[in-house]
């Protein structure tokens, strides 16, 4: 319960996820940076206290991917090979390390996710045959 003060009164309020309750949905790493993912006390929509995946280190809630996507998914990016968005210039993002870092960190997010798939299509099209 979070204490919440409102015109000298408390109010206490129930967290809509609890602590525990996140941390047993922490899958994996972070899709964006391969970091740690955790439990990050936030409020919802409605201002209710509440507990969301995320990793503190590119300040970003998250779902979680296994490593191994990440991995994949980081070595295509640093190449060029694939980007998801191709409207994001990787030379407008190198004027200052964090901004690069962001551009590195938001295709590698979306790019995990994509091989994680194309990896399961694989193997659901390789049982198949």
């Amino acid at each position: 319960m979070e204490n919440w003060r409102d015109n000298n009164t408390f109010i206490y309020m129930k967290y809509q996820v609890t602590k525990k309750q996140c941390e047993a949905q922490i899958k994996g790493v972070c899709e964006g940076c391969g970091g740690k993912l955790e439990a990050l006390k936030t409020v919802d929509n409605g201002g209710k206290p509440t507990y969301w995946v995320g990793c503190n280190h590119c300040s970003c809630f998250r779902g979680g991917i296994d490593k191994i996507y990440f991995e994949v998914a980081r070595k295509l990016v640093e190449s060029g090979e694939m980007l998801p968005y191709c409207s994001m210039i990787k030379h407008e993002y190198e004027d200052t390390p964090e901004r690069l870092e962001y551009w590195l960190d938001t295709q590698t997010a979306s790019l995990s996710y994509d091989v994680e798939r194309i990896y399961l299509m694989v193997l659901e099209l390789a049982q198949e045959k």
